[in-house]
Parts: C-alpha cells; structure tokens; sequence
C-alpha cells in the first residue's frame, strides 16, 4: 500500500482558517446581511440615472422646436430605460409616454403639455411615498424620485425658453 502524503500543519491550518472563512460568509449570505438596502440602492440608480439625463439635457440646450423635442424625448428614453433595474414601473412608462408625445408634438403647448402629464405622474408617486414614511412599495425612496421630478422640471424649463 502506498503512503499518503501528510499535509504540513501549517497548510492544514489555512486551510481550515479558509474553510470558516467560506462558512461565515456563506451564513452572512444566508442571513441577508450583505444584501446591498434594496431602497438606497433603487435610489442610487434613480439619482445616477437622473445626473446622466441632466447632462443630456444641457446638450440638448442648443436645439429649439422640434428637434429641441425630439432631443428631450431622446433624454427621457434613455432615462427610462437607465432606471429599468428599480421597480418604479409607473415612472417607466410616464417617461415612455411622455418620450412618445414629444416625439409627435408640433407646437412649445404639445410639447409642454408632454412633460407636465409626466410631472403629475411623478408627483402623485412622491405624493403616496410621502404618505407612506418614504418609501415605496417598489423598494425606491423619494429621494431618487425627486431627482427624476428635477430632471423633468430641467426639461420644461429648457421647453419653454427654447421651443
């Protein structure tokens, strides 16, 4: 019969020090402790999402009247689709929506008229947040909301002394 090589103690310990270590985290896991707070985490992608628009909304300050819309619906869209890992499906398809209107509307009142029906939307869910301690039932918090609220207020403000 052959020998079996011995394992030095000092690898036998690492080993064993690695072992506890995989258990501890695979129990942490288990336990949630390190499941990143699901509504800072929604909020973090509403405000990053809501900076990048900003941005696209500054490179859409040197268009006017149609292609001032088209632009904007452009920076809604890529808005909407940015925030697509929360569960703010309401402030989805408001922005959708409103993407879509731009894109069809002919006149600075159409296009206004865009933004501000997906004001109220986004607004009425701050509303119900508010209402329920400040967070949604979604997960999302009004913070990251408020920054998508700033976005749209940014983008009537642009219509209206552009379109």
């Amino acid at each position: 019969m052959t020998e079996r090589p011995s394992i030095p103690k000092r690898c036998r310990a690492r080993m064993i020090s690695i072992c506890v270590r995989v258990a501890l985290l695979a129990t942490l896991a288990t336990v949630g402790l390190l499941v990143p707070n699901r509504e800072s985490a929604a909020s973090t992608i509403l405000i990053a999402a809501s900076a990048t628009a900003d941005a696209g909304l500054a490179a859409c300050s040197t268009n006017r009247g149609k292609v001032l819309y088209d632009c904007v619906a452009n920076v809604l869209d890529r808005l909407s689709g940015d925030i697509v890992r929360t569960r703010a499906i309401d402030t989805r398809g408001a922005l959708q929506t409103a993407a879509s209107r731009l894109r069809s509307a002919s006149t600075k009142v159409e296009a206004l008229s865009a933004v501000t029906q997906c004001q109220a939307v986004i607004a009425g869910a701050l509303r119900q947040i508010k209402a329920a301690g400040g967070i949604a039932v979604g997960g999302w918090g009004d913070s990251g909301l408020s920054a998508v609220a700033g976005v749209l207020g940014r983008a009537v403000k642009l219509i209206q002394a552009k379109g």
